[in-house]
């Protein structure tokens, strides 16, 4: 089966490696959105950062309003856990 592109006909062979050159170039995956291309690891690194930034400062934010002291241990609580989450690990090398 042979495929249409710009009313020429691409044989599978070729359509097959345009792909690949489209979502993988030097090595690096990227995803194709309806008009551009984003590279994979650039959206997973922010999304993930930007959650942590946006919980940290909802619980810091809580910690500061909270009158009871019990509140205030829960939130500090998960602040802690939060910045473990986005503080790597040290390694020996």
């Amino acid at each position: 089966m042979n495929c249409l592109k710009n009313n020429e006909e691409v044989k599978p062979e070729e359509d097959l490696e345009l792909q690949r050159t489209n979502s993988e170039i030097n090595g690096r995956k990227r995803w194709k959105s309806c008009c551009f291309y984003v590279d994979r690891e650039v959206v997973v690194f922010s999304t993930k950062y930007f959650i942590l930034i946006a919980l940290m400062t909802f619980f810091s934010f809580e910690l500061h309003i909270a009158k009871d002291c019990n509140d205030k241990s829960l939130y500090q609580s998960l602040l802690l856990l939060v910045l473990g989450v986005a503080i790597p690990s040290p390694r020996l090398q």
